[in-house]
């Protein structure tokens, strides 16, 4: 559902608006704009995909964890997916993780990678994710298989225009 804030002009009912708008000062009309452009925009549309821009802070040095992810939700296809500069090693696209919402407020993302680089040859990687979607954070641990170590690391994220497909 996209609202545009200019649309608003073509509507019949209001045509009153536009008449007494022809007799207000510029910048009254501006602030008015502005403000209801502001209210559609704040609006939730749950019908929506979303995809959320992560920045990651590692606390580990070895690279497991990548610095930006994306994060794709599609509450009403039930669909999720993940794309980092892991991934992006893998495939050209991002993958496709199951959808488990633990909570109206959190999400549940897993994946796991196979045959990464390491010190100790070639191992594989799980990955846990919790997208916090009120607060706009995520929270990311790995599993390196055969390591004693367990990666994590969180950060902010920002709704982006970025697709899945």
């Amino acid at each position: 559902m996209t609202i545009r804030c200019a649309t608003f002009k073509r509507v019949p009912e209001f045509l009153h608006v536009q008449k007494r708008a022809q007799a207000l000062p510029m910048k009254t009309l501006i602030k008015t704009a502005a403000a209801v452009c502001t209210l559609f925009a704040a609006a939730p549309v749950a019908a929506a995909p979303v995809t959320y821009d992560c920045t990651i802070q590692s606390y580990e040095k070895h690279g497991w964890i990548a610095s930006r992810v994306l994060v794709f939700v599609d509450h009403d296809e039930k669909v999720t997916g993940v794309m980092d500069g892991i991934i992006a090693t893998r495939q050209k696209t991002p993958m496709i993780v199951p959808y488990d919402q633990r909570s109206k407020q959190r999400l549940k993302l897993k994946w796991s990678l196979s045959n990464l680089g390491s010190s100790q040859g070639s191992t594989k990687v799980s990955y846990s994710a919790t997208m916090d979607e009120p607060r706009m954070k995520l929270s990311i641990s790995a599993r390196v298989h055969g390591a004693d170590n367990r990666p994590s690391g969180s950060g902010p994220c920002k709704r982006s225009n970025i697709k899945l497909n």
